[in-house]
């Protein structure tokens, strides 16, 4: 498992991007790591193993790799093939991330598309237009510069670049609209907003934003919702998020309070509602019954 402190020279600032160069017939063994990346084929062509299927790659590729997901390369070009990697934590631009999230373009390219690649008949990456390779090429070379050469403010120019990357992105995945997509099940739709809840459950989620990231009504998303999920969607999502509190009350002893907001509750009465309708008791006395004691030091 490859690790982020090996590749982030600054822990307050967990972001590096790799030129890295592939050469012809170069395997690099199956590997997984502790961040994400995102994958940009610059030149050449590559055999890419991942998640159990394979997929050859090609100039203007680009794809997400979640975290401990292995994967691997293999080189089949007459020539080198070259691939930018960008990696971060998962926390990085953590608030940004907020807003984006509003956007159902860039959730269906950054989240949704990884989580489909376990469908044999979806492809997981993102194929550019030359235009667009063009203009990502740009935006990560001046990341690449300002992260090396490190000038007053570089922070700030690499997060401002960065953010600008992963709109567009999600506006070339849009547009550029994989054929693999419309082939997609309600099935498969549904089981992708399940993976994407259990990601983001502590945060405001709509029913609005999920049935338009899905491409459906209301009406029509709560109906395929209920039916694989086997319950509705604020009972999906409050289920994980009582969950959440469940082992936050036992393995820790803080305010019931900070407990509440941590999991996505505005306020304590209506977090203690909401559990004691899940759990038939108060959040006190969940935690009276399962925190355990702490174990006795040497006498």
């Amino acid at each position: 498992m490859l690790k982020g402190h090996d590749f982030f020279n600054d822990p307050q600032f967990p972001f590096a991007i790799q030129r890295y160069v592939i050469a012809r017939g170069e395997h690099i063994p199956a590997h997984a790591h502790d961040f994400v990346e995102l994958a940009f084929i610059e030149s050449g062509d590559a055999v890419h193993e991942m998640a159990g299927n394979t997929y050859t790659l090609a100039p203007g590729d680009v794809f997400v790799i979640e975290q401990q997901t292995e994967h691997s390369y293999t080189s089949t070009s007459e020539r080198e093939t070259v691939v930018y990697n960008v990696l971060f934590d998962a926390e990085f631009l953590k608030e940004e991330l907020l807003a984006l999230q509003k956007m159902p373009s860039f959730v269906a390219f950054f989240y949704l598309t990884p989580f489909l690649r376990k469908s044999a008949a979806f492809v997981p990456y993102s194929k550019l237009t030359e235009e667009q390779h063009v203009l990502l090429l740009g935006h990560l070379e001046t990341i690449r510069h300002e992260l090396q050469a490190r000038p007053e403010g570089y922070q700030l120019i690499v997060k401002m670049r960065w953010i600008e990357c992963l709109v567009l992105l999600g506006r070339y995945h849009q547009a550029n609209r994989n054929p693999g997509a419309a082939g997609l099940t309600d099935r498969q739709r549904i089981e992708s907003m399940l993976h994407y809840i259990g990601l983001h459950f502590r945060q405001p989620l709509s029913l609005e934003q999920l049935s338009r990231i899905c491409g459906m009504s209301v009406s029509s998303f709560t109906a395929k919702f209920k039916d694989v999920a086997g319950a509705s969607f604020l009972d999906y999502k409050q289920r994980l998020q009582i969950d959440y509190a469940k082992r936050r009350l036992s393995a820790s002893d803080d305010k019931i309070l900070e407990i509440a907001l941590e999991s996505g509750f505005n306020d304590t009465s209506f977090f203690n509602k909401v559990f004691r309708k899940h759990t038939g008791m108060s959040p006190r006395d969940y935690r009276r019954k399962t925190m355990q004691p702490p174990t006795a030091g040497p006498q």
